[in-house]
């Protein structure tokens, strides 16, 4: 029976350049390496949590198909806009959501949607 979940499996153009965003300019950690170039690569806020795992495209290591929408959340929306604005990240400013709820939206370097949100479950 399952016990936990891993994560996602995500095939990218470059690897390196990924776990980079994510982990220099998001502040994403890094919790696992890969086998070399960041090919299987974890991305997560600790070894045992789920992650986003980092797979080459070229190598056809692993097929993901559509488009992918990462959800993070965060404490404060707008101090995390200046962070990410500081670092280099292209992104608009926080907003109000339809459903109620404050957002705020940016892409990573292989297009992926990247959406934040001030909420707790």
């Amino acid at each position: 029976m399952l016990k936990g979940w891993e994560g996602i499996n995500i095939a990218v153009s470059n690897p390196e350049q990924f776990v980079r965003f994510y982990s220099e300019q998001l502040g994403m950690p890094l919790v696992f390496e890969g086998h070399g170039g960041y090919n299987g690569a974890k991305l997560a806020f600790s070894r045992n949590d789920p992650g986003i795992i980092v797979w080459n495209k070229e190598n056809n290591d692993v097929s993901t198909q559509g488009p992918t929408e990462f959800v993070f959340r965060a404490d404060d929306l707008d101090k995390t806009y200046e962070q990410l604005k500081f670092n280099g990240v292209a992104i608009q400013p926080p907003f109000m959501a339809d459903w109620g709820g404050k957002e705020l939206r940016c892409a990573d370097p292989e297009g992926n949607s990247i959406l934040i949100l001030d909420i707790e479950y």
